[in-house]
This record gives C-alpha cells, structure tokens and sequence, in this order.
C-alpha cells in the first residue's frame, strides 16, 4: 500500500471538488492507499463547515 500524507488543504479540495482526481482517490476509499492526517484537521474541518456546506 502507498502511504499518502493529507493535509487540510488536500482534504478542502477533495470535499469541495468530489470529481477531481484527489476528489475521486480520497472519497472512493481506494484499498490501494494508507491515508494519514494530522490529528487537528478534524478542528480545522470543523470550524470552516460554514464554507464546504455552501
């Protein structure tokens, strides 16, 4: 497995464009892939909501 190291950022855009190609690697659960974050990133998602709902 390939381990793939995510940030905030990456994570934005995946959410924000789900049928880009970071979009379509992160929210298919591909098996091919370990997926790590740093543990803030759940605040971080959190306390931008107001942006990824719009």
């Amino acid at each position: 497995m390939t381990k793939i190291v995510v940030d905030t950022n990456i994570i934005f855009s995946a959410i924000l464009n789900i049928n880009s190609r970071i979009g379509q690697i992160l929210l298919t659960g591909d098996d091919l892939h370990d997926f790590y974050a740093p543990k803030y990133i759940r605040t971080e998602i959190w306390e931008h909501k107001g942006k990824i709902k719009k």
